[in-house]
């Protein structure tokens, strides 16, 4: 099982290309789930590890996926009703932690505006809270 806070992966290096040719954007990016679940035989949960227990081998996880009530046009926002507002316990075998990394340097999470954070905690004491690239 793998449980990512973004359902897509994004090649970044090649993202300043797709600003000057959106079509691009499609040859740099991949939903996970279809790639994960087809193609490598492991399930796939978007949502957020919020703790780990060793001990007993669970992971906390909070789902972030939900369902959309209302496009905000002019705001170019989306109300999201969540579907899982509380947390679950997922048993594991091995546990791989795969943080990856940001590169702003003058901020404690590294975040950046053009890479802000997706984590729910981070996103408290983030510049840039109202930005939500999960979904």
């Amino acid at each position: 099982t793998v449980v990512d806070a973004k359902e897509y992966f994004e090649y970044t290096p090649g993202v300043l290309r797709a600003f000057v040719k959106p079509c691009h954007l499609d040859a740099l990016t991949f939903t996970l789930q279809p790639v994960l679940e087809r193609k490598m035989g492991v399930k796939f949960i978007w949502g957020e590890v919020k703790a780990l227990n060793g001990t007993e081998k669970t992971a906390t996880v909070k789902f972030i996926w939900g369902e959309v009530k209302a496009l905000n046009g002019t705001e170019k926002t989306a109300t999201v009703k969540t579907m899982f507002a509380g947390t679950d316990e997922i048993a594991y075998d091995y546990c791989i932690v795969c943080s990856g990394c940001n590169f702003g340097p003058f901020k404690p999470m590294g975040e950046s505006l053009w890479f802000p954070t997706v984590h729910e905690q981070a996103r408290t004491v983030s510049d840039w809270p109202h930005i939500d690239e999960r979904f």
